[in-house]
């Protein structure tokens, strides 16, 4: 990172902002965006806080041996506060990474610290579900009302969940609901201006047993029609044209989990999920129009024995596309049969002084039928082994050593250890200060279609292998009863060897020629408060990321060394703000992007900073045994008109109604 490019960057920033001083409305929001980080202590989310006595009984997540790492879990009020968003969605204005995305329920995939979309391993379960063929997620497809938790994991863990975790990685959870007995049943709808529907239904149940056993289960149906009409003419603002590219996706899926736990605590778990997403891209041209249509079968049958888990899942994965009258689309379809077993070791002298020990096993086999891979099957075996190890030294020093070895057909990737630290420097009754750091190797499979395409595949292709390092200061401070905050800094830096490259130089056949570093750092907080009968949360998101390729191997990057990657923010802001007072409830969500670079060597013309708003209004009242929750969302309220991946308009500003029915 040069001092020249920050500062122009800076420069860049501030002028935006001036800009938006003299804008009127939209001025006034943007100050207040820039206002709410300003005003609050920055925050780093360090792993959840549980002592060793707590853990001793169960399985221990794989989060617990990810010591000295940026950890954040997901309050469940915002998952269901935005129950119709898609991960996509929630994601950009909840954390600082970065999203490419085509529009609303189009292609979005993520970026975690200047990384590239198969950096980001996302796992359902604990089982990785990005699609083998692109090692990747469409992250517009993923529902939020699809999982009941999730864990957010900044930086480098393969050594905890294997391949693909570069970058990052984000873990969604299925979990049973043991205290509330009886019968739940919700129905949910929204509707937006901008012709996009969506409707929820289904149950939540928890049935005691004879003999202390429990029987507890979810069923959720849900779909979605997207047209994001906002017209077909192009669009201009403040002397800015884009064009308007019209879609239709629709969205479909079921949920279905059981849960049945012994006397003894021993949990038996079934988690199924079946979506069904088809996008049309100029649907009403036939001679322009591009149909994409994914489906995902999805199975998980897991026994928690005490402090050994065993799980078997199979997921199957279809795509078909195609263009014009669609008469003949390509078809991928990857079968996956996955079978795990794990078991916890604890040596616990008290709560604040132990050893935990996590010994397991992961074998994948692929079957893979693809149209650009020949008319023969192509099959894959995967295996992992892992050792997690966490030691507590006292309540003020915790370590871990995690070691993975990956074997796969034809070559086996890098051995992959991580190892961590975190020690509390102060600690009493009203602050908390903590020194957390990591030391992490990483690697990443190629993809199915980088080793098994047709002449542009390289069976000869290498894993990607990482090594990253990062250190944080962590300050939990509680002002009194009613009002605590949590604030840090992380600085990172990522050194990615061989990361994939279709060369077009030898008409984009596959190989490795590139070496990435990306480096940066993270500020973010978390600040919770009741004054009176009002509740306030305001979290909010600042990095700095510079990724570029260290490495020449030809004359066509000789340009492009140091240079920002395409698409990659240098800075990025986002921040949430909610206030809740018996029924009423508000909620703002801010985000602001920096420029962002279209071409390697920065010839093009780049997509200038963005700033975006959301609003929503909730209420909720109790009908009988029965809550009524609507909620009136305004997104885009300053009506921003920018690109993003494609030359195209991204949606302008909406309004959405959502209606609410449960006896919960």
């Amino acid at each position: 990172m040069t001092g020249r490019s920050t500062a122009d960057s800076l420069r860049e920033t501030i002028y935006y902002f001036q800009r938006l001083k003299a804008g009127g409305l939209s001025g006034i929001i943007g100050l207040l965006s820039l206002g709410s980080l300003v005003c609050l202590p920055y925050s780093l989310f360090a792993q959840k806080e549980l002592t060793l006595c707590e853990v001793e009984v169960k399985g221990v997540r794989p989060e617990r041996f990810m010591t000295g790492q940026k950890i954040r879990d997901v309050d469940s009020t915002d998952l269901a506060r935005n129950r119709f968003s898609t991960l996509a969605d929630f994601l950009q204005f909840q954390t600082p990474v970065a999203f490419k995305s085509y529009g609303a329920g189009q292609l979005a995939t993520i970026s975690f610290r200047g990384t590239s979309a198969g950096h980001t391993a996302l796992l359902w379960n604990g089982v990785n579900i990005n699609f083998p063929s692109l090692g990747q997620t469409d992250f517009s497809t993923i529902p939020l009302t699809g999982f009941d938790e999730m864990t957010i994991q900044y930086g480098s863990a393969a050594s905890c969940v294997g391949t693909d975790a570069v970058g990052g990685s984000i873990q969604l959870r299925s979990l049973p609901d043991f205290k509330t007995e009886g019968l739940q049943l919700i129905a949910a709808l929204r509707a937006e201006t901008s012709e996009n529907f969506s409707g929820q239904g289904g149950l939540r149940f928890h049935h005691p047993l004879a003999g202390s056993r429990k029987l507890s289960g979810k069923t959720l149906l849900y779909g979605s029609s997207i047209r994001n009409n906002f017209g077909t003419e192009p669009i201009t603002r403040k002397g800015k044209t884009l064009p308007v590219e019209p879609v239709h996706t629709r969205q479909a899926g079921a949920v279905q989990d059981l849960y049945y736990m012994n006397p003894k605590g021993d949990l038996l778990s079934l988690n199924l999920w079946f979506s069904d997403n088809d996008l049309a891209v100029q649907p009403d041209v036939i001679m322009l129009r591009e149909i994409t249509r994914t489906r995902a079968y999805r199975g998980s049958l897991s026994y928690q024995w005490g402090k050994t888990l065993l799980r078997t899942a199979y997921i199957r994965d279809i795509t078909d596309y195609g263009k014009g009258e669609n008469l003949n689309p390509s078809h991928t379809q990857v079968d996956r049969y996955i079978l795990r077993a794990e078991h916890d070791l604890s040596w616990i002298h008290d709560c604040n002084k132990g050893t935990n020990l996590k010994l397991g096993a992961e074998t994948v086999y692929f079957n893979a039928l693809v149209d650009g891979y020949g008319k023969a099957r192509k099959t894959e075996t995967r295996l992992d082994l892992y050792a997690l190890l966490r030691h507590q030294f006292s309540a003020r020093l915790s370590t871990s050593l995690n070691l993975r070895q990956a074997l796969v057909s034809g070559y086996n990737p890098p051995f992959t250890p991580s190892v961590g630290l975190e020690y509390t420097l102060v600690k009493n009754n009203r602050n908390r200060i903590l020194l957390p750091v990591s030391l992490a190797r990483s690697y990443r499979v190629p993809t199915l279609n980088e080793r098994y395409w047709e002449v542009l595949g390289n069976p000869d292709i290498q894993p990607e292998t990482g090594f990253n390092k990062e250190a944080g200061l962590v300050w939990q401070h509680k002002f009194s009863e009613i009002t605590q905050t949590r604030a840090g800094l992380t600085v990172f830096h990522n050194l990615i060897d061989n990361w994939t490259y279709w060369n077009p130089e030898k008409n984009y056949r596959v190989e490795n020629l590139q070496q990435v570093l990306s480096k940066g750092l993270e500020l973010e907080t978390s600040v919770q408060s009741r004054i009176e009968k009002t509740r306030l949360t305001v979290q909010a998101q600042y990095t700095l990321t510079h990724a570029s390729q260290q490495k020449e191997y030809g004359a066509y990057t000789q340009d492009i060394i140091g240079k920002q990657l395409v698409y990659v923010p240098r800075h990025a802001v986002s921040s949430t703000f909610s206030a809740t007072r018996k029924a009423l409830s508000v909620d703002i969500q801010q985000q602001f992007n920096s420029r962002r670079y279209v071409t390697f060597d920065h010839s093009g013309q780049p997509y200038m900073p963005f700033y975006l708003m959301n609003l929503r209004l909730g209420y909720e009242k109790r009908v009988h045994k029965r809550i009524l929750n609507t909620a009136l969302q305004v997104n885009n309220v300053t009506d921003v008109l920018y690109p993003n991946q494609k030359k195209n308009a991204m949606p302008m500003r909406s309004v959405a109604l959502s209606i609410l029915i449960g006896n919960f």
